[in-house]
C-alpha cells in the first residue's frame, strides 16, 4: 500500500503534452489577435456587407434605400413618400482606424452628404467607396447589374 517510485510520466508523455498545448495557443492567438490584413478585410467587409444590405432591402422592399457614410458612421435610409428615414437598426459605428475616403457613382465623386442609391427595379448604376483600414486601401465596388465586391490591396 506504499506509492510506487517508478509512476510518473515519460519524457515522450510530457513532450505530447507540450506540443498539444503549443497548437492550441497558436490557433487561438490567430483567432483573437488578427493581423492587420485580417482586421482590414473583416472590416471592409462588414462595410461591403451593409452596403449589400441595402440594395437588397431596395430590391426586395419595394422601395429606393440609400447609404450615407458620415462622421465615422454608416447609414440606411429609406424612402417614405418625399422624405428620407434613417432606419434605426441600420446604423453602425466605423471602426477608428477604417476611414472612407471617397464615393464615385458613375464615376462622378459624391459630397460627403450624398446618399448612394439603390433602387427597387434592380438595376444599379456602377459605384465605388473607397477605403482606408490600418494604412491599406480597400474599396466596395458595385456595378449595373446590381452585383457588389470587395477589392483589396
Amino acid at each position: 500500500m506504499g506509492s510506487d517510485p517508478n509512476c510518473g510520466f515519460t519524457l515522450i508523455e510530457i513532450l505530447v503534452v507540450i506540443a498539444i498545448a503549443g497548437i492550441l495557443v497558436a490557433v487561438v492567438s490567430v483567432n483573437l489577435f488578427p493581423s492587420d490584413e485580417q482586421y482590414a478585410r473583416r472590416e471592409a467587409g462588414n462595410v461591403a456587407l451593409a452596403i449589400e444590405h441595402a440594395r437588397d432591402a431596395a430590391w426586395f422592399g419595394g422601395l429606393p434605400t440609400s447609404v450615407t457614410f458620415n462622421e465615422q458612421r454608416i447609414r440606411e435610409w429609406r424612402l417614405a413618400g418625399r422624405e428620407w428615414r434613417a432606419v434605426a437598426d441600420r446604423e453602425r459605428a466605423l471602426p477608428q482606424e477604417l476611414r472612407v475616403g471617397a464615393v464615385h457613382v458613375d464615376g462622378l465623386r459624391l459630397a460627403p452628404q450624398d446618399r448612394l442609391l439603390f433602387f427597387s427595379d434592380g438595376l444599379g448604376i456602377p459605384f465605388r467607396v473607397a477605403m482606408e483600414v490600418r494604412g491599406m486601401q480597400w474599396a466596395v465596388e458595385g456595378d449595373a447589374a446590381g452585383a457588389i465586391r470587395l477589392v483589396g490591396p
